[in-house]
Formats: C-alpha cells, structure tokens, sequence
C-alpha cells in the first residue's frame, strides 16, 4: 500500500537537525508506520532545494518547487515555498493576499500526487494549504486533525487584551507589521480551514473536541479514532528510579510562542505563589518564548513572578525536567490534545491544566489531573498549592495519568488502528505489511 503524508514538519527527513520538538509525534508515528507500507512524506521548507539529492521539479513561471529524496526507506517531498522565504516576502503577502500562493503551492501538491502515485492521502492538520488537494484527486483523503485554526483565533489573545492592543504593542515598524500579519494570515487560514473541512470527508480524531469541531463545518464527515505517539524518551524513562517529590515545590511547563498558550497566566500565577502562599518554588517554563509582550499586559517581569526561562530543550532533558517536579502546569487558553501534558502524564506527573478544547478527553479532574478555569490565576495557584500539600493526593493521581497514558500512547495499538483506516478507506483489505 502506497501512504502519502502532508505535514507541517520534516518529520524523520532530517532527524537531529532541528531543537525545536515541534511535530516530534509525526515523526514517531512514521517509525512505527514506515515499516508496513511504502510511505512518503511531503512537506514545505524554506531551504532551497539541493539538485545533487534529488531531481528537483519546478513549473514554469511557479514560485514553488518540489524534489524527491529517498532516506532509509521513505520518500520525501521538501517542497520549497518561493513566497515565503524572508520577511520582504511575508509583507509582500500582507499587502497582496495568499491566492498567488496558494495556486503555487496547490499545484505542487498536485504534481507531488502524480509523481507517487498513492493509493491514500493522509493531511496532517487544517492550519495549512495541504488539505486543498483533496478538491483535485480521487485518491481518498483523511485529515488527521492536530487543532482547529477558527476556534483558536478566537481565543488567541489573553482576556481582556484587544487585536489593537496587541498589533500596536510596539511601535517599532518591524514588530507592527509582523503582528499585523500574524492577524491578517490567520484570518486567511481560518478561511482556507472552513473550505477545508467541508471538502474533506474522512478524519482522525483523538477529542471529543475536535470531533465536534470539525462536525459544525461538516456535519456528515466520517471520524475515525486515531491516537498519537509519543516521543521516543517519554516511553524509555525509567519510572523507578524517577527521584521522588521533592521537598520545594518544583513547577514544570513546556510552552511555544502564541499568545493563547498562556504565558501571561504563568506570570500572574507565580506572582501569587510568592506574594499569597509565601512558598519558595521553582517553575522552568521550556520552549520558544519572548516574554517581552505578556510582562507588558501583565505588568510582571519574569524574574518577579519566580519564573525560569529554560528555552528549546530535548525530549531527554524534558523527561529529565518533569521526572524531577512535584507538578506539570498547562495554562494555555485553547489546545486540542497538547503533548506536553500527554508526554508528562506518561512520566506519571500529576497535572494541572486549563479546561478549554480537548484537555478534558485527556484529564478527568481529580482523578488523572486537575482541571482549573482558564485565565484563573487564583484557582490555578490555589489548586498548586493544594496538591502540593497532599503529596499522597500527587502519587495517587500521577500514578493513575500513568496507567490512562500507557493505553491512549500504545505504539502498536495507534499503528494497527492507522492501518485499519488506511484498509478500510482504500478497499484494500489484505495486510500491508
């Protein structure tokens, strides 16, 4: 059976090159996949295409080009994006709009589709353009959904802050406009989303939240459960020797730059922790973030909330991070299924999280985490401090998050229930392997 994947990361293309842990399940569900059918991966990168790794494809007059490189056993199609290559080009889109683009890219898709020949298309998320090869091929086509960009715009900024407020947050010409076109590209692909979805029939879903998501723009689509793995580290940890609770409260976050992840609310909660509760903590907040504009809003700094920036690390020093706290905290406004609190669940670490999206098929409040109102800096705080007093309440919970994780992450399980999909959409029953 032939699988041909769009995704928003290079996946395994160029496994190791890249710090930032973003897509790293797309990236564990091809290990598991590769070996039972003949599997491609396409993909958009900025990077020019290297001619002496592959036969690079290129229309005349397109900004956009594709090549062929084949890696222990997968075919990959970086597919380079001509119109996205620096910031002159992205202001070129603000002021000129996505439709030259968006044929550019289309076309490529399709020419990609040609070239493999598969009996199944698996898109990879609604945020981007790839799902619009499905309104010119009969190949069938599933959309894993990875988050919904219309409900998320709408919570994209902290309460209370305007589109205004953040556009205009510095004068300075280069963040203005690159806000700006944050705004107006988001706009756009929650758009290009709601065509997406009406024209796509079949979907993997893993929340009740997404399922409901998706069947508001679609109401007659297909659902098939479809679960993600894991990063690699997250399974290998050994959980008995994992240090027990420590005796300082120590926090634990993964987070990555937009403004609905929350940042604003772990400045606001830190605070409490050190002016209300009087509690020496620590609390490393990994990932991408420039805190610059949430202090602004919030009007705490970093270093006055008792927050650590940490940066981009490893799934090994995250492993390491999380196995060392007494809790991991997700204070995002919106998410679908984050994976920072699967991957900290499958450490057995007690949780707590905001209840927005998905987040509730992931947590059962008080049983396998617990669940506070988003935006709630004092219900955050309060219920930190609460489990953290009860530290029988932190093994029993972390513990149960364990067992619940073990399931939903089974490798072989997700992979068999794929290729269940990929037989069933495609007729072809006999096994793939």
């Amino acid at each position: 059976m032939k699988v041909l994947w769009f995704a928003n990361t290079s996946s395994n293309f160029a496994a190791g090159d890249n710090p930032y842990n973003g897509g790293g399940w797309v990236s564990s569900l091809e290990t598991e996949i590769s070996p039972h059918v003949e599997l491609a991966v396409a993909f958009l990168t900025r990077q020019a295409l290297d001619p002496r790794q592959g036969v690079v494809h290129s229309s005349p007059g397109s900004r956009v080009a594709w090549s062929r490189v084949k890696r222990h056993g997968v075919a990959y199609y970086p597919i380079y994006n001509g119109h996205d290559r620096s910031r002159a080009d992205r202001m070129k889109t603000l002021f000129r709009g996505e439709a030259r683009q968006e044929f550019d890219l289309v076309a490529n898709y399709i020419s990609v589709v040609e070239d493999f020949a598969p009996d199944i298309i698996q898109v990879f998320g609604s945020e981007h353009s790839f799902g619009l090869v499905s309104e010119h091929t009969d190949v069938p086509v599933v959309l894993h959904v990875q988050g919904i960009m219309n409900p998320y715009f709408k919570a994209f900024l902290p309460p209370g802050v305007s589109w205004g407020d953040y556009i205009f947050d510095s004068l300075k010409p280069g963040c203005f406009l690159h806000r700006l076109f944050i705004h107006e590209r988001w706009k756009e692909a929650c758009r290009r989303e709601q065509r997406i979805l009406r024209a796509i029939g079949n979907y993997l879903g893993r929340t009740a939240w997404d399922h409901e998501q998706v069947r508001q723009f679609n109401p007659s689509a297909r659902f098939f459960e479809g679960g993600e793995i894991m990063r690699q580290p997250f399974y290998d940890a050994d959980i008995e020797a994992i240090s027990d609770i420590p005796t300082q409260l120590t926090l634990v976050t993964t987070i990555s730059e937009p403004t609905y992840k929350g940042y604003d609310l772990v400045l606001r909660t830190g605070k409490l922790l050190k002016e209300k509760y009087g509690l020496p903590f620590t609390w490393q907040v990994f990932g991408n973030v420039d805190p610059g504009f949430f202090e602004r809003v919030t009007g705490i700094r970093t270093e006055q909330a008792g927050i650590t920036l940490a940066g981009v690390a490893s799934a090994q020093q995250l492993v390491e991070a999380i196995a060392a706290a007494s809790l991991y905290v997700h204070p995002s406004y919106i998410d679908n299924s984050p994976n920072g609190v699967c991957e900290a669940q499958l450490l057995g670490a007690a949780v707590v999280a905001t209840r927005v999206g998905g987040v509730p098929s992931l947590i059962e409040d008080g049983v396998t985490g617990f669940l506070v109102r988003p935006g709630n800096p004092e219900e955050m705080a309060e219920r930190i401090v609460a489990m953290y007093r009860n530290k029988e309440l932190l093994r029993r919970v972390g513990a149960n998050a364990r067992r619940v994780a073990l399931v939903r992450h089974d490798r072989r399980r997700i992979a068999d229930d794929l290729l269940g999909v990929y037989r069933e959409l495609t007729g072809l029953q006999k096994d793939p392997a």
